[in-house]
């Protein structure tokens, strides 16, 4: 798996307030970001050419994923049962760089389609790890 930092809290300031906002993820939203990491990993390391596996990502390509993940996850939860969690995350990934598996391929019946949509709506991204390598 992917090393990269716990990303539980997430804190940020408004302008130069000193009013601070802290935002725990859930379990849930913590599931979705290791499994989207997993299908990193999976795609992204271990083949000729790509990192090892296990390489640990860029810093700001890892919090630029985990603020895409919390809020695709936000914008499909209420149609997910407790076990889709994790796949949902990986077709996430699969989905919108097109790896030719994803909420497309008719595991997802009911909303597939929809979350197809809304997958691709957030744009290819090419995985970076530290020290530059993709």
């Amino acid at each position: 798996m992917l090393r990269m930092r716990k990303w539980t809290r997430l804190t940020y300031a408004l302008g130069d307030s000193s009013m601070r906002y802290d935002i725990q993820t859930t379990s849930k939203e913590e599931l979705f970001i290791d499994c989207y990491l997993e299908a990193i990993d999976f795609t992204d390391t271990g083949d000729t050419d790509q990192p090892a596996h296990g390489a640990e990502l860029d810093e700001t390509f890892a919090r630029e994923q985990v603020i895409d993940c919390l809020s695709f996850y936000q914008r499909i939860a209420c149609y997910l049962s407790n076990d889709e969690t994790g796949d949902a995350a990986r077709d996430f990934w699969f989905t919108r760089n097109g790896h030719g598996v994803g909420f497309w391929d008719g595991d997802w019946p009911k909303y597939g389609e929809m979350f197809d949509r809304i997958a691709k709506g957030y744009g290819e991204v090419y995985a970076l790890f530290d020290g530059g390598e993709s």
